[in-house]
């Protein structure tokens, strides 16, 4: 008489694995990956900032537009560097803004619908002293 144990066992395992596929893998089709020094970043519902004495590299922050015809209100200052900004609501990544070397910019853009919202940030090579605030408004 055999034993349903080893049944069960690799039944759990693969809905484990399964599980842990689709946690891991997320959602999202835009992936942070940086090398950062003194970096501070925070990211709620609506609003989303990051700091940094050095940073290199892509952040993504994920926000949420409440209703149609929202907008990205933004600052950025950036000491050294290049640093372009991104916007997704609906499947495509658009262009927000971009800063460079010694730039500061305070703005309001975007056209969002009613959803999920990716913020990109990408660099050109490494960036010093910046600043980048966002809320949706």
């Amino acid at each position: 008489m055999k034993s349903a144990f080893p049944k069960i066992a690799s039944a759990f395992a693969a809905v484990c694995l399964f599980a842990s596929i689709i946690t891991l893998g997320g959602c999202s089709k835009y992936v942070s990956k940086y090398k950062a020094v003194a970096f501070v970043h925070t990211n709620t519902a609506e609003s989303a900032s990051m700091s940094f004495s050095d940073f290199e590299g892509t952040m993504v922050f994920n926000l949420k537009c409440g209703s149609d015809g929202g907008k990205i209100k933004y600052t950025a200052t950036l000491e050294e560097g290049d640093i372009k900004v991104y916007y997704d609501c609906d499947g495509v990544k658009t262009p927000l803004f971009g800063i460079g070397t010694g730039g500061e910019t305070s703005s309001v853009g975007g056209q969002l619908k009613n959803g999920r919202v990716y913020l990109i940030v990408e660099t050109d090579g490494k960036c010093r002293n910046g600043k980048l605030n966002f809320e949706i408004v």
